[in-house]
């Protein structure tokens, strides 16, 4: 497909304007307007449309040809009036990255859910790191992706898939305790390790990237906002339970490795992490930051300073908004350059 094709789900018109605000987001131009979008309610993991049902670890061959069918043929809703591109992530989100280094990825129908924990022989080095690696877990998400791409024909974009950083890759191979023990222990072997699986989940964007195409020369990401070139989120989740000194001097140089990989890189943060901003800020690779709100973390209005600050050099995205009260406040109080809000339909 070429690469400056329009979709057919949104007139020509509203796509040259999207694609507008998107470029003029990236780039924080002065006087640009700050996009609004609407994240559709969802039951977040992939099990209520797929013919899976099982309780217990999880394979690549429970991956079978009538599940991947069923996944290329849901189609999330969008609201009139988005900023957002139509968009779908393949199969979303399975524990993709944590698989392929070598976690153990369980399944549970009843809960409706999917995640990863260490096995039962926690690697002790990284050559050990090293032979937990499982390519049959990159090779399905390249299939996975392959089959939606075809399946999307002209109708919606497809994203990346959300795949997890090298310290939550960490954290499902040692467990968040020994992380903690591990931060003060070893941290060489902690550092090694973020070095060498943030090559690992290199391995998975690039994977991806190669099959899906281009949109106007870029892609679109798993927030539907389209961008520059090789347009990717990273994240790094468990980094909420460590100081800044140690985010800074074992976690940040992958991060900042993986992100040089790339051309438009988010960093996906929650804001019971807040102690980190300024690391973030200092990390050039970045072009965007992304704080998903929990409800134990700060609150919106305690957070607003903490937005102005990175609104100063980045772009900022706001997951988890819960009314438009909460938007309205957000657009009267911050810059719009460089902002994007996301509102989300289910609460």
């Amino acid at each position: 497909m070429a690469e400056d094709r329009w979709l057919t789900t949104l007139p020509e018109s509203r796509q040259r304007e999207l694609l507008a605000k998107h470029r003029a987001f990236w780039r924080r131009e002065p006087g640009s307007e700050a996009l609004i979008g609407f994240a559709p309610k969802s039951h977040v993991f992939p099990l209520h449309h797929l013919p899976l049902r099982h309780e217990g670890p999880l394979t690549t061959e429970m991956l079978t040809r009538d599940v991947i069918q069923a996944d290329t043929r849901y189609r999330p809703r969008f609201r009139d009036g988005d900023d957002l591109l139509p968009a779908k992530i393949p199969m979303e989100p399975l524990s993709w990255a944590e698989a392929y280094v070598g976690s153990r990825v369980l399944v549970s129908s009843k809960a409706g859910t999917v995640w990863a924990e260490p096995d039962e022989e926690i690697p002790q080095d990284l050559q050990a790191v090293k032979q937990r690696l499982q390519p049959v877990w990159l090779e399905k998400l390249a299939e996975i992706t392959r089959a939606n791409v075809q399946a999307a024909g002209e109708e919606i974009l497809v994203a990346e898939t959300l795949l997890r950083g090298p310290a939550d890759c960490i954290e499902s191979l040692i467990g968040a305790e020994r992380l903690c023990l591990w931060l003060y222990d070893r941290p060489e072997l902690l550092s090694a390790m973020a070095d060498w699986l943030a090559d690992r989940v290199v391995d998975l964007y690039r994977r991806q990237l190669a099959i899906i195409p281009r949109f106007h020369g870029g892609t679109i990401n798993r927030y539907r906002l389209w961008g520059p070139g090789d347009n990717i989120v990273t994240q790094a989740d468990v980094v909420n339970v460590m100081s800044p000194e140690h985010f800074r001097e074992i976690f940040v140089p992958s991060y900042q490795k993986l992100a040089r990989h790339f051309d438009t890189v988010t960093m996906h943060f929650h804001s019971s992490a807040c102690q980190h901003v300024e690391a973030l800020l200092d990390m050039e690779e970045l072009a965007a930051i992304e704080w998903a709100m929990d409800p134990n973390g700060p609150t919106l209005e305690a957070m607003l300073p903490r937005f102005a600050r990175i609104l100063e050099s980045k772009c900022l995205i706001l997951m988890n908004i819960h009314t438009n009260e909460q938007t309205a406040m957000l657009l009267d109080r911050l810059p719009h350059e460089g902002l994007c809000v996301i509102q989300r339909a289910d609460f």
